[in-house]
Formats: structure tokens, sequence, C-alpha cells
């Protein structure tokens, strides 16, 4: 059979510019690359892309949401208030909606894409649970909006309030790509057998990071607000669930799996604005011979 090509987009706030300055460098090697794709996945500032994309937009385009004048509107905080969100949704709702039409539906989406979130209330089975938004022919999700998909998504604990009773997909699957192969394997969504599967795993940057203090007694208040690195229960849960995935990945497809994720020499916080001229200054300086060379023997 034909290949099954996937490119999947971490979450990761700010560190978004990253993941489209890297897109953007590979895109001028391989004008075709985002053409070839049969499935897009994201998460949270993920799905910024991989909705943009599956849409047709230009990669300049939705590099240009990342800008530090966006991040700075973006990321303005509240007045601090310990049990409130820390952001605005409305100021992220205006950037997106610059990009994404308010009647723009799944369904009208030019490519398959995966997008998960998480619903907090119950549904028909009597609990919270994750959701998967996408735009394949059987898929109950086609009809959703764009913007409401990736508002959803997006809507990190603590940063920014959860949005129609979802929250940050980062919760499941901070990176998408087994999501993705899954979805790919369903005979409902890509009937694909997983030897014609190829996946393109796009990370927002790999931060070595650690808790240094000693947490065996640890509480609540602690794990939401110890400063190094900042609320640690969420930076552990998000990194954790990506690195988990890659591994997984890894073992599912083997040489068709490759994974792009630059290490990061200091800690970036998804809400530090101030940092995307260094995002993307390790975007433009990093070796991209071994991406090259793995589309190049097993892409097109």
């Amino acid at each position: 059979m034909a290949k099954y090509r996937i490119i999947s987009f971490d979450g990761g706030g700010i560190r978004g510019a990253l993941t489209t300055a890297l897109l953007k460098r590979l895109h001028g090697f391989f004008p075709e690359l985002f053409n070839t794709a049969d499935l897009f996945a994201g998460t949270s500032t993920g799905s910024f892309i991989a909705l943009g994309l599956a849409s047709g937009l230009p990669v300049e385009r939705i590099a240009g949401l990342y800008s530090e004048q966006n991040g700075k509107y973006i990321f303005t905080p509240r007045n601090f208030e310990l049990f409130r969100p820390k952001y605005d949704r409305d100021h992220l709702k205006e950037k997106l909606q610059s990009v994404f039409p308010a009647d723009l539906r799944l369904k009208d989406l030019k490519r398959p894409v995966l997008v998960p979130a998480f619903r907090v209330t119950a549904d028909g089975m009597g609990s919270w649970g994750p959701v998967f938004f996408s735009n394949f022919p059987y898929a109950s999700t086609r009809d959703e909006r764009v913007l409401d998909v990736a508002l959803a998504s997006s809507a990190a604990p603590v940063y920014f309030p959860s949005y129609r009773h979802f929250i940050d997909g980062g919760v499941v699957a901070n990176n998408p790509g087994t999501a993705a192969i899954a979805l790919a394997r369903d005979k409902n969504a890509g009937n694909q057998e997983l030897a014609d599967v190829y996946l393109l795993s796009v990370g927002t940057g790999f931060s070595p990071l650690y808790i240094s203090a000693d947490t065996s007694d640890w509480g609540a208040l602690e794990w939401a607000l110890y400063p190094f690195p900042p609320l640690p229960l969420i930076s552990v849960m998000f990194d954790g669930a990506a690195e988990a995935d890659v591994q997984f990945g890894a073992r599912l497809l083997g040489g068709q799996y490759h994974r792009l994720n630059p290490v990061l020499s200091q800690p970036v916080a998804l809400d530090d604005y101030k940092k995307i001229p260094y995002l993307i200054n390790v975007a433009e300086n990093y070796n991209l011979d071994p991406v090259i060379n793995w589309l190049k023997s097993n892409w097109f």
C-alpha cells in the first residue's frame, strides 16, 4: 500500500515559536512537505499549527502567531488572584480569530486532523474523559468550529480558564503522536496497516528539568507552587506524557518514526514570551541533517 504520512506537534505554549521556525526551514528544503501529509495532529499550541496547516495556511502565517508582540498581548497577567486563572482567554481568542474564521469547521479543512482535549464534565457515561477532535468522515466532531477546538485544546489549567468544559489536551497527550498512529490504524478513520505509517513528531524543545528539593513530604501546595520549575505538577505531567509518547511511538514504528526536538540550554515556561528570540535562534541554528536525511529516505 501507499505510505501514510503523519506530522504531529507537541504542546508547549509560547515554545510553538520554535516549532514554527523549524517548520519554515524544513519547508524551504521540501516545499511539498505539508502537501504530502495525510494527517496533522497537534495538542494545545500544537493544535494551532496542525489546524492551520490542515486548513491550507502558509507556515509563515502560522508562525506569525508567535511574534513577541502577540506573546506579550496573550500573556498579560490579571491582577494576582490565587483562585483564578493567570490569564484572560479573550486575548488568545482574538489572535486565533485572526487566523481561523469564525465559521470554519473541522469538516471544512483540506486535510485530516487530530486534536486532543479533556472534558472535565460528565459525558453520557457519567464521567470526565479525553476527547480527540477529528474530521474523518465518521467522526462525531466534524461539525465543531476550528476556533472552538483550538481554544479547548489550549485551555491549560492555572494559566487559562476551561473552555466549554474542556481543558488542555496536554493532560491526555501533550505529544499526540501515538494517538495519531491509533487513528491512522482505525478502520473508521485512516484504515492503514502499521507497516505503511510514517510519523514526523515535532516538539517544542526539550529542556532537561528536575526538582532539586526533597519532594518526599510535599503536599498539594508545594506541587502546585514550588518555583523551580514553575508549577511543577503541570510541568511533570505535560513533559512526562510527551516523552513517554516518544518511547512508545519509536517502538511501534521503528525507523518509520522520527523525532525532531532540539535541546534547550535553558528552561522556557509556556508563557515566557520574552524568550521567543532565543527559541527562534535555537531553531535557526539547529542541525537539520538527521531529519532531512530521514525525510529523503522515508517520506518522499
